[in-house]
């Protein structure tokens, strides 16, 4: 996907903005605007950053734009493991089931090295 692009599926899919109403913002005309968003005008590092404070987001994330992302966050905090924010990236439920059984049972075995230690 070409910068344009990013642009127009922000623009549309996120923040439901007219292209007169950006084209407004930045100060030039409808033509021009719709020049950005079809890439045939190259855009500034300067207009980058307009465009980022129009939409209220980071240059970086007009750059690297995608409609669906490639994975996903769970987080998982709750009275069981001890306060520990717990990322799982890209995993099913079971697979994260599994993998907090894992963490469990290693926290166990280090509970039960810890006391033969002191023993």
């Amino acid at each position: 996907m070409k910068i344009g692009d990013n642009i127009r599926e922000i623009r549309e899919s996120e923040k439901n903005l007219r292209k007169e109403d950006v084209a407004n913002a930045l100060g030039i005309t409808v033509k021009a605007y719709s020049n950005i968003e079809n890439n045939i005008a190259d855009i500034t590092l300067t207009r980058l950053y307009e465009l980022s404070d129009i939409f209220g987001v980071a240059p970086e994330y007009i750059l690297n734009y995608q409609e669906k992302s490639t994975y996903t966050n769970h987080f998982n905090n709750y009275e069981g493991n001890q306060g520990v924010n717990i990322m799982y990236q890209g995993c099913t439920p079971e697979q994260v089931k599994n993998l907090q059984k894992e963490i469990n049972d290693n926290i166990n075995s280090v509970k039960t090295l810890k006391k033969s230690v002191r023993s």
